[in-house]
């Protein structure tokens, strides 16, 4: 009897046992909801996202059936004060709406360097046309961006950043205002890297990058690149820019500049010549190795000037000093007009009045910009 009670006590245990795990665990078809976190370190902005889960228990797991996002915003501990991004491309068209098309297809670096300026700062939820979720941010802060590409570099200075939305996948699109009324999108990948100051002040345009930036007439190459070089200086030549008294505008007094070279031994002559672009405004022959300012006037064939006159925008007035052994033979030079090439003048000068070739022992170069005025 004793045994019958107590197998009697052990089955009614193991039931209740079994009902109560029965009541406890998830049964088919259960459904619970959870806050969960989420965070995405990839790219410049590390962004913190909340949402609202669902499950449903199927087949003996919780398998997730929606979620919601509640929440989405860049990391407490995120400063993008004073701080430098380095962004590489094999197409400069994914790193700036307004890159020319012929950069479209090129490899490109685009440095970001964003200043101490900061003011306010906003998150929000949104989404794309396509539905695609991702995270707006409303922001005031000025940045400045040099881009790298094609052998040329572009300088955009104090840009100011009105915007831009991060997505999961770490990419971000930045709304800049460069200065014109004009809205341009920056376009931040996820494998954008973090820099220093030095990496950003390495990359900063030369002098001659930014007279090249600036100008719709610099000469970027030249078939005698690799001549000896002489030094060209002018005290009419200021941080690259040209003083107004050189041109021939309304601001100038049309005076020929101030110009000062080195000697070269085995040099007979000089020539000196001014070109913008294409366009002739001075020549020279000379066995002297300096002029003063206003030496030369509207004369004749090697001792002639007109200042500059651009008739729009920034033009580069470029110097080219040529030394020579002997006198030249043949130059094509058309004064005060369009057609010239610096490259054919050199060529010709680099044959002498007997045919001799290997007449330019040495090359100098000076340049200058100007822009229109009036």
């Amino acid at each position: 009897m004793k045994k019958r009670l107590i197998l009697i006590a052990f089955t009614i245990m193991a039931v209740l046992f079994t009902g109560c795990s029965k009541e406890n665990g998830p049964s088919e078809g259960d459904v619970k909801t959870e806050t969960k976190t989420v965070t995405v370190e990839k790219g410049m902005i590390p962004q913190v996202i909340e949402k609202n889960v669902t499950y449903v228990y199927k087949d003996g797991n919780w398998q997730e059936t929606d979620s919601a996002i509640t929440s989405w915003k860049w990391a407490d501990d995120f400063i993008i004060q004073d701080t430098v991004w380095i962004s590489e491309t094999n197409d400069a068209a994914t790193l700036y709406s307004d890159i020319g098309l012929s950069f479209k297809g090129r490899p490109a670096v685009a440095y970001l360097h964003f200043k101490a300026d900061q003011r306010e700062t906003s998150a929000s939820i949104g989404e794309t046309e396509d539905k695609t979720p991702k995270m707006d941010i409303t922001i005031s802060i000025s940045c400045d961006i040099i881009f790298e590409c094609n052998g040329e570099k572009f300088y955009l200075e104090g840009v100011k950043v009105l915007g831009g939305e991060c997505f999961m996948d770490g990419t971000c699109n930045m709304m800049v205002d460069t200065g014109d009324g004009h809205i341009g999108t920056i376009y931040i990948p996820a494998d954008v890297k973090k820099g220093q100051w030095s990496d950003f002040r390495n990359a900063m345009p030369s002098s001659e990058d930014a007279l090249m930036m600036e100008s719709s007439t610099f000469i970027k190459k030249t078939a005698f690149d690799d001549q000896i070089f002489l030094s060209v200086t002018s005290k009419d030549v200021k941080d690259g820019v040209w003083n107004d008294k050189i041109t021939n505008t309304n601001y100038g007094e049309n005076l020929s500049p101030e110009l000062t070279w080195d000697p070269v031994e085995g040099a007979t002559n000089y020539v000196v010549v001014m070109i913008d672009g294409a366009w002739l405004h001075m020549d020279v022959f000379t066995s002297e190795t300096h002029l003063d300012a206003g030496a030369i006037k509207r004369g004749s064939r090697g001792d002639q000037y007109v200042g500059p006159y651009p008739p729009n925008g920034t033009h580069t007035y470029s110097v080219f000093v040529f030394a020579l052994k002997n006198e030249s033979g043949k130059v094509k030079l058309s004064f005060d007009a369009g057609g010239n090439s610096i490259d054919q003048i050199y060529t010709s000068l680099n044959v002498d009045k007997n045919g001799n070739s290997g007449n330019v022992i040495a090359v100098g170069r000076l340049d200058g910009n100007y822009t229109h005025k009036d």
